[in-house]
């Protein structure tokens, strides 16, 4: 599937690709047409090409920059909500640890088990735009259930619980976002409005008369160019958790190396 390849090849590869595709196929239309469109007839509506050119242009850039920023947009927020899910996660661990033992144990295992499955099965899953799965949820189940089991016997406790479970609710909440966006990207009918919408501009080149067909071929080729440049730039931030440019669960990282740093083990750690 060519989006699979798109994100796993190197990004320089990519936008080389599609680059070379972008310019190939344009200055072979300019060859063709003009083959068919004599130099005379095309100079004499110079003029109203230029005005025509200049006005789709302007709508088509206009709307291309929509997407290119609708498409940073969502590679950030995914960015955000994954930082959030690790912020969350760490307030939690910090809290278990102020628990009673066994149920301190017991909160910190849950956690531990949910960084685990985060950084080993889903990120990978993820890079690849492999289904998820539910793993991840059975650990935050676990963590629920033990907190929903203590019996508090002060006002200090009770406003501790109640504080870790509105931020457990708040880590449900972001883990969903998480998963919903690395399912989400630009649908393809607009990806059919990007691809249309830059053969008309790239087409409109060839309707001008020039005198040097060189020039013409430069002219072409950097239009053609500069439209490849920002479709490679969408394509890059379409989806926020593949490809070189992605999303990093740095978070978890840094979530990760407090607990080990306590003596938490993982699971990966007890398979070696």
């Amino acid at each position: 599937m060519i989006v699979n390849w798109i994100y796993g090849v190197p990004t320089w590869e990519m936008a080389l690709v599609i680059i070379v595709l972008m310019l190939g196929l344009s200055l072979l239309g300019l060859v063709v047409t003009n083959r068919f469109l004599h130099l005379e007839l095309r100079q004499r509506h110079n003029e109203f090409t230029g005005f025509n050119s200049a006005l789709i242009g302007v709508v088509f850039a206009v709307l291309l920059a929509f997407i290119a920023v609708s498409a940073w947009e969502s590679f950030g927020k995914a960015g955000d909500t994954a930082a959030i899910e690790a912020s969350l996660t760490g307030d939690l661990y910090r809290d278990s640890a102020a628990m009673p033992e066994p149920i301190k144990s017991e909160l910190i295992g849950n956690l531990a088990d949910y960084v685990d499955v985060v950084l080993t099965q889903e990120w990978p899953a993820m890079a690849i735009g492999a289904p998820i799965g539910n793993d991840g949820w059975v650990p935050l189940a676990k963590f629920h259930r033990t907190l929903g089991s203590i019996e508090t016997v002060n006002a200090v406790q009770v406003a501790m619980v109640s504080e870790m479970l509105r931020r457990l609710n708040s880590l449900y909440d972001a883990r969903q976002d998480r998963i919903l966006a690395a399912q989400d990207h630009i649908e393809p009918a607009v990806w059919w409005v990007v691809i249309l919408g830059a053969g008309i501009i790239i087409g409109l080149t060839y309707l001008f008369g020039m005198e040097s067909f060189a020039m013409h071929l430069a002219m072409t080729g950097a239009v053609a160019a500069s439209l490849a440049l920002v479709i490679v730039l969408i394509v890059a931030f379409d989806y926020p958790f593949r490809g070189e440019v992605q999303v990093t669960p740095d978070g978890f990282h840094n979530v990760q190396h407090i607990m080990e740093t306590a003596g938490v083990k993982f699971a990966h750690d007890a398979e070696h």
